[in-house]
């Protein structure tokens, strides 16, 4: 009774009447009705103040809706892993980071899905650094990321050379306001690491790769930071530096769609530093001994085909041939 029909009670915490809820589920308001009343009675607690209008969840209620979503959220995993441990030959298991999966799987999922309908396909949006030894032991079929050392040991395919450059509001100065018209998000202007001493930074969440990146360029140039915001969602953090709380570093995928936004160069100054790397490289990696190496091909030949045009701001990998 707990779970069952839960979606009566998000319906009624949504529309907040008990007549339009039990509209929206198709149901008569009786039946609603009695329903909630079995369930509160079942609970030994009031789940809606129903003495006022609107009707609004108690303290018990809001805790019994968040808890509940936790408990669908996870029913929907266990289902899509179930399906996986049953066929694993028609689940597809991509891992992507955040930033990237969400520009690149709208991109390239609708064509590979139109190839392939019947795979099943599980998205893990996670550290990239950290699904090396998932793609070894079989619990991921390819990561798309930045290439580093611990990949060594399995197959690569290289992509392409994201740009790399701080993103900081013209307030800051880091661009002389006569030399602005020379740079821009293309073409950044190169500056001395004493420019960023002592200004705000916004920062990744250090499970995030792009943090490595930022510490290691901090580090190596001598840069104290007067304050650090960190944030888990990189697109939050570049709309508080379009707002001036600090100096962002980014990479080209983080801005494919925007590099036409006229009023993005108008409000920020993009920089580079002459001691910190210029591109970080994005590959694609996988096991050569995945039974489902037809599949990761497949995904490999779209992205090329449909993702690396559209990264205007990165330096596309030689294509090499596959087999």
């Amino acid at each position: 009774m707990l779970y069952e029909k839960w979606n009566y009670v998000l319906a009624i915490a949504e529309e907040q009447n008990l007549t339009r809820a039990a509209k929206r589920l198709f149901i008569s308001q009786p039946a609603l009705t009695l329903y909630l009343n079995r369930l509160e009675k079942e609970l030994g607690v009031k789940l809606f103040d129903r003495s006022r209008t609107p009707i609004l969840l108690t303290e018990a209620g809001k805790y019994y809706v968040e808890q509940m979503k936790k408990i669908s959220a996870a029913e929907q995993s266990l289902r899509s892993e179930i399906r996986v441990i049953a066929d694993p030959a028609k689940t597809l298991v991509i891992s992507i980071g955040q930033v990237r999966g969400h520009y690149w799987l709208p991109l390239f999922l609708p064509s590979f899905c139109s190839i392939h309908p019947d795979v099943n396909i599980q998205v893990i949006q996670g550290r990239e650094a950290s699904m090396g030894q998932a793609l070894r032991t079989g619990h991921i079929d390819i990561l798309i990321g930045i290439y580093s050392a611990a990949l060594s040991d399995l197959e690569i395919v290289d992509l392409a050379h994201e740009q790399m450059f701080f993103a900081a509001h013209k307030k800051f100065c880091l661009v002389p306001a006569s030399s602005r018209p020379q740079y821009s998000l293309r073409s950044p202007c190169t500056i001395s690491p004493e420019r960023l001493d002592g200004l705000p930074f916004i920062t990744a969440q250090t499970s995030n790769d792009l943090y490595s990146s930022y510490e290691s360029i901090i580090l190596a140039n001598h840069i104290h930071p007067s304050r650090t915001i960190s944030v888990s969602n990189l697109y939050t953090g570049f709309k508080l530096a379009e707002e001036g709380l600090g100096v962002q570093l980014l990479a080209g995928s983080f801005l494919l769609f925007r590099e036409n936004d006229s009023s993005l160069e108008g409000s920020m100054d993009f920089c580079v530093l002459e001691n910190m790397p210029q591109t970080r490289k994005c590959v694609i990696a996988y096991s050569p001994d995945n039974i489902k190496k037809r599949l990761i091909l497949d995904v490999i030949q779209v992205i090329q085909n449909q993702v690396l045009p559209r990264c205007s701001l990165d330096i596309p990998c030689e294509i090499s041939g596959l087999s």
